[in-house]
């Protein structure tokens, strides 16, 4: 099937922008001025808790699918492999603005959040769009000024305790300060699809060393209830001061913090340096996930003007140098930067594609599907580009990668989607895309 870039209105001019023309939400190419959007997600929750065991692959229309055992609950960790059926793409909610990301709170089967650029979370109940924002924080967000802004609200998670709390955390450039910045807010008491529009913390802004795009957004716990915070280089072209070998500042960074004891950091975190820090040499992780059943850590980092690429470590093993911007991907970038371009300490990305064979310009990291409607997709990791709007999966176990497909045709998302902006995971499991023209998308079998 050959791929589109279809052009629409409103804030939007889509064409090929990693080269240098048009929107690039996620951050990719030589990007001076920049552009690349941010979201959110609430990590892997559920009643799953089993580790998956077992090998093998299965794979039917460029897909992949894992095998193993384990799993209860409403998140299924039992890999049953064999032939992925015929997917598609099944429409959820349309008319969004500026949708960046969809997530659930932790157990629950009726509501799905979707973020909007400008500063709303709209709320998805029981399959319809609501009149109402779930919050509107547009007043204190930066609103879209141009095509490819990066900036505004950009970042979603629930407290694994959200239906007994209320307690979320949302992740935004301030309109005052032009700061990225972390908030907790939290539900109404007297009306569960509604919260309370002022925050009740700010946990940090971070205001030096900003030039509007490569601001990361991805907000994740893990299932130790520690949060996660992927925040990019903060923008330009090249790193040109070098942000993401610099552990002394939280840009180019995945942080971890407790967010019932900030600022004291959690014991594991990268000694030296800011202590929020968990894994460094990054340049965009505009979407990051942890699998639900095993707590691995997916990560797709937006690569500079050539490569784009996935990164996943074990459970629990972070203090990860991942390269950037010494290398982009398993390319040397600056081999005159410390600590160069041979480091054993650097560690490599598990896949990665290239902007020049045409695959995309700009990664939306994914999820391993865990739901009960595909059980041949169960332990697939699957995730996309925004130039492109091609879908891949690759399956991941104990440290190797088993197989790597494309779904594309399959789910016709070339057609589909005019700029995917995210993927999402809902409280069963099941993974949605977001297109960032207004549609929010399920993954189903046909």
């Amino acid at each position: 099937m050959m791929h589109q870039n279809p052009s629409f209105s409103h804030v939007l001019a889509i064409s090929l922008t990693c080269l240098g023309v048009g929107l690039n939400l996620n951050a990719c190419s030589d990007d001076s001025g920049g552009s690349d959007p941010s979201g959110p997600g609430s990590g892997g929750s559920g009643a799953g808790t089993s580790t998956n065991t077992g090998g093998g692959t299965g794979t039917a229309g460029g897909g992949t699918g894992g095998n193993g055992d384990g799993g209860n609950g409403m998140i299924v960790c039992d890999e049953p492999g064999g032939a992925i059926p015929p997917l598609q793409l099944t429409e959820v909610a349309s008319g969004l603005d500026l949708p960046l990301f969809v997530a659930s709170s932790p157990g629950d089967t009726e509501r799905l959040y979707v973020i909007e650029q400008n500063g709303r979370i709209q709320l998805i109940k029981n399959g319809t769009l609501q009149n109402d924002p779930f919050l509107d924080i547009s007043a204190i967000v930066q609103q879209v000024a141009f095509s490819g802004d990066e900036r505004g609200l950009l970042g979603l998670a629930f407290h694994p305790d959200y239906a007994q709390n209320g307690r979320f955390f949302v992740y935004y450039t301030d309109d005052q300060s032009n700061g990225l910045t972390l908030a907790e807010f939290s539900r109404s008491a007297g009306n569960p699809d509604a919260a309370n529009g002022t925050p009740d913390r700010i946990f940090f802004s971070i205001e030096d060393g900003l030039q509007g795009n490569h601001n990361g957004g991805m907000l994740a716990f893990d299932p130790a209830g520690l949060l996660y915070i992927g925040v990019g280089d903060g923008g330009g072209s090249g790193d040109q001061n070098n942000h993401g070998q610099n552990i002394d500042l939280k840009l180019g960074k995945i942080l971890r913090i407790d967010v019932d004891a900030y600022p004291t950091p959690p014991a594991g975190n990268l000694p030296g340096g800011d202590p929020d820090i968990w894994d460094y040499g990054l340049r965009n992780p505009w979407r990051f996930s942890f699998d639900s059943c095993t707590a691995d850590l997916y990560i797709g980092d937006v690569g500079q003007g050539s490569l784009e690429e996935v990164d996943i470590e074990r459970a629990g093993q972070g203090n990860k140098n991942y390269g950037w911007s010494v290398m982009e991907g398993t390319m040397c970038f600056k081999p005159a930067q410390p600590p160069g371009c041979d480091d054993p300490g650097l560690t490599p990305p598990v896949t990665e594609y290239s902007h020049q064979a045409g695959e995309g310009c700009s990664i939306n990291g994914g999820y391993v599907y865990r739901g009960s409607a595909i059980p041949a997709l169960r332990g697939t990791y699957i995730y996309g580009d925004y130039c492109s709007n091609r879908v891949w999966s690759l399956v991941w176990k104990n440290g190797n990668l088993m197989s790597e497909g494309e779904l594309s045709e399959d789910l016709d998302s070339t057609n589909m989607i005019q700029a995917m902006s995210s993927f999402g995971q809902d409280a069963e499991g099941e993974i949605y895309v977001v297109d960032l023209a207004g549609t929010v998308y399920r993954i189903d079998a046909e």
